[in-house]
């Protein structure tokens, strides 16, 4: 994403324009990790603490930007461009587009090229590897760290957008069980028209995780 994160307006939009869609995608996201880990939904916020709720919060944002049209209107990053597109630079279009197409997926890290990026395969779908650009996460993560993450191509350059949920490597195949369950799919191979509809499964799943290991 761009210096000045694009998403801060469609943030705002999606605030005062789908104050309903933001709360039942809010519950989507969270309400499976909080009901395990025992902890009210009006309290997830100050568990987690100021940074740790915002890429929760990210995270629904995201998955609102990628909703088809329904009762409460067309699709949100749709209607922001219709109405903020024109104030916004060609870049930011094609950030905010590229949030709009994605999906969230799991993915392994492979390798490591300090300081450019990582070689990522997905964990839920049969897919080739990918190198995903990002000195960060280069430094921060180690091979076999599970990303719950969407992946996004923007001029040519692979990264991933800012609902970014880390998850230890012992949970690999946790991780993979619980999302595969939650979305009901049985013993048949995901596909990529599953997709769409993981994305709360994933955040559930990173934040119960979270939620233990801050009561541990």
């Amino acid at each position: 994403m761009s210096a000045k994160n694009p998403l801060d307006g469609i943030v705002k939009f999606c605030e005062t324009e789908r104050t309903a869609l933001l709360a039942a995608r809010l519950v989507a996201h969270t309400q499976a990790a909080c009901e395990a880990a025992g902890v009210p939904a009006a309290e997830l916020a100050n568990r987690l603490g100021r940074d740790v709720f915002a890429v929760v919060a990210t995270c629904v944002i995201e998955d609102m930007m990628t909703l088809p049209a329904g009762p409460d209107g067309p699709n949100a990053t749709d209607a922001y461009m219709k109405r903020h597109g024109w104030k916004l630079t060609a870049v930011a279009r094609r950030q905010l587009q590229a949030v709009r197409e994605s999906v969230m997926g799991l993915y392994e890290i492979e390798s490591l090229e300090p300081d450019v990026g990582l070689r990522a395969r997905s964990l839920l779908l049969e897919m080739e590897p990918v190198f995903i650009e990002h000195p960060g996460l280069s430094r921060a993560l180690p091979v076999g760290c599970v990303l719950g993450a969407r992946v996004v191509q923007v001029d040519g350059v692979t990264g991933v957008t800012g609902g970014l949920l880390p998850i230890e490597a012992k949970f690999a195949l946790e991780a993979v069980t619980a999302v595969r369950q939650a979305a009901g799919v049985g013993d048949r191979e995901l596909a990529a028209s599953d997709m769409p509809g993981l994305a709360p499964h994933i955040t559930n799943f990173w934040l119960l995780k979270t939620l233990q290991e801050a009561a541990a």
